[in-house]
């Protein structure tokens, strides 16, 4: 996939990753759950989930999912998905998602 990472210096995105997943869980909350993930997941859940992010990056697909990192550890705060195939959408557009 190479290395894709977005900073202002204070907060950086980057592709999601395997070691990810522990915070991606713990992060869920409640609106998370009503308006992005569909449910409560489970642990086996973000891991597939993420290596479907990285699939998609390798093969140029159609998702773009991005972890949102704060401070010098690059401690995963959020995400961010860029959907540029989703029913209703026209030519040009994407649909993006984001969580805290």
């Amino acid at each position: 996939m190479g290395e894709v990472r977005l900073s202002d210096g204070i907060i950086a995105l980057s592709p999601l990753r395997p070691d990810d997943a522990t915070a991606h869980l713990a992060g869920e909350d409640k609106q998370l759950v009503r308006w992005l993930s569909g449910g409560t997941s489970t642990r086996e859940d973000v891991e597939a989930y993420i290596r479907h992010c990285e699939e998609q990056w390798e093969t140029a697909g159609p998702l773009r999912a991005f972890g949102i990192r704060a401070g010098a550890d690059g401690t995963l705060a959020g995400t961010i998905d860029v959907r540029f195939v989703v029913d209703g959408l026209a030519p040009g557009q994407v649909n993006v998602a984001y969580g805290l």
